[in-house]
């Protein structure tokens, strides 16, 4: 004869509980390492053109000069036709190449950029005339990057200025129509996601 096994409902505690897993937190300062750790890997291959384009400022701004001797620039003191786009420049190729952590690079460039289209609106520069003065820019930067290093390398460092040049002309458009933007509570929010176009 066979024995009846009598059925019994588990009690509900008798399941085995899923353990959940563990959720590990990385901490700040690792975090902060690694991402400076990847932005040096990440320009390693412009460490010599780095100080060697930054050492041709001079000869790029002698080419803006010649490239911009009509007006509105003509009309200008001579000693304020540049203003500070030697700075706005600088700052772009820093951002493109330095190992600083980003939001450093990044607020130095903008801040820069915004500074000069302030002191373009006080000298009563037309909007256009500050999209030509970039693109003067542009064409002298590109002439003494590519004496000073072949491809890939100039074609890389070509592509990563030429995006960061473009934020830096809309930062000198921002910085252009500030009280604007200031008087109708959008300063903050444009300048934010202007930031945020920089890649890295």
């Amino acid at each position: 004869m066979v024995g009846i096994v009598p059925y019994c409902t588990p009690f509900a505690g008798s399941h085995p509980v899923e353990r959940q897993p563990e959720t590990i937190t990385e901490p700040v300062v690792d975090v902060a390492r690694r991402i400076l750790a990847a932005r040096a890997v990440e320009v390693e291959h412009y460490s010599r053109l780095y100080p060697l384009l930054l050492a041709e400022m001079d000869e790029i701004m002698s080419d803006w000069d010649r490239s911009t001797d009509a007006l509105p620039w003509s009309m200008l003191e001579k000693s304020e036709r540049q203003n500070d786009l030697a700075s706005v420049i600088t700052r772009v190729i820093d951002c493109a190449m330095s190992a600083a952590p980003r939001a450093q690079r990044v607020d130095a460039m903008i801040t820069a950029a915004c500074r000069h289209g302030a002191f373009r609106r006080k000298q009563n520069v037309d909007v256009h005339s500050i999209f030509r003065e970039y693109d003067v820019v542009r064409s002298a930067t590109w002439r003494q990057l590519k004496t000073l290093v072949d491809g890939p390398t100039s074609y890389d460092a070509i592509f990563v200025i030429d995006g960061l040049l473009s934020v830096a002309t809309r930062g000198t458009i921002l910085g252009y129509h500030r009280s604007e933007m200031e008087a109708n509570g959008l300063w903050s929010k444009h300048l934010e996601e202007l930031k945020k176009t920089v890649r890295s």
